[in-house]
């Protein structure tokens, strides 16, 4: 009985340390396959249902501005280049980015690069991820 509660306990403090857990990279995305000369309208084309013949776009992508794909999805962006670095830290009260990562805030905190501004906060995750504990 004693071995169960234990368990159950267990189990429960699992469920509520996940979502600081570190995740595996998730796989580099897949990159356009044609220019975007002509066609800087993404959801044009690749809104749910609208051209068969074409991917459309994950219901993960929900409200994220046409102006993002391309930081993700083009040839040349720095999540098809290069690895992003890792979250060093856990999330536990840390959750908002910019309080320590803007410009000068804090002297011994990496700034957010230059290339990353207009990118709302929620968007971190999507390329940076928690280290691995060893």
């Amino acid at each position: 009985m004693k071995r169960a509660s234990w368990l159950a306990g267990v189990a429960v403090l699992g469920l509520a340390v996940a979502p600081v857990v570190a995740q595996e990279a998730p796989a580099k995305p897949p990159v356009m396959k044609h220019t975007t000369t002509g066609r800087e309208r993404c959801m044009m084309c690749h809104n749910r249902g609208v051209m068969p013949t074409v991917p459309d776009v994950p219901e993960n992508h929900a409200d994220r501005a046409v102006e993002s794909c391309g930081w993700c999805h083009a040839a040349d962006a720095a999540v098809q280049t290069k690895e992003p670095p890792a979250i060093t830290h856990d999330l536990a009260g840390r959750d908002k980015c910019m309080m320590c990562h803007r410009q000068g805030v804090m002297e011994a905190v990496p700034d957010a690069p230059a290339d990353h501004a207009g990118r709302a906060e929620a968007v971190c995750g999507m390329c940076h991820q928690v280290a691995k504990k060893p």
